[in-house]
């Protein structure tokens, strides 16, 4: 909200007020009690724009394409080279997701839970 000056016309003490740019309220003196009226403030003391020039508009601009840009690069490294899950059953490790649900078969467990895994890995270049 914009900040105001108001004088006093009898004692002519000066206050600052605030209040929103499409009320009128009306003062009065702390000192004297009488009607205080607005005083013209070119500077509208208190009052910030956001935004501004066209070079600020431009700085902001690149700061949010950089973070972006660090922020894409983050998750690209973080997919890359995050932790790899390495199949196993029960504890013994093999590899591939095939052997997995191979030896899970054959242990009479449940080797249906392997076959997203297995899926990914046939349409997978990389093989874990």
């Amino acid at each position: 909200m914009p900040t105001y000056n108001y004088a006093c016309s009898a004692c002519e003490s000066i206050e600052e007020q605030i209040h929103g740019m499409s009320e009128t309220p009306k003062f009065i003196c702390s000192k004297c009690g009488a009607l205080m009226e607005k005083k013209f403030t070119p500077n509208f003391g208190g009052f910030i724009m956001k935004g501004g020039t066209p070079a600020i508009h431009y700085k902001e601009k690149r700061q949010r394409e950089k973070k972006s840009e660090q922020m894409i690069e983050r998750q690209r490294k973080a997919h890359r080279e995050g932790p790899k899950i390495q199949p196993n059953v029960a504890g013994l490790e093999v590899d591939s997701w095939k052997d997995a649900q191979k030896v899970a078969k054959e242990a009479g467990m449940n080797s249906s839970s392997y076959e997203p895994w297995v899926e990914k890995e046939k349409n997978s270049k990389l093989v874990i």
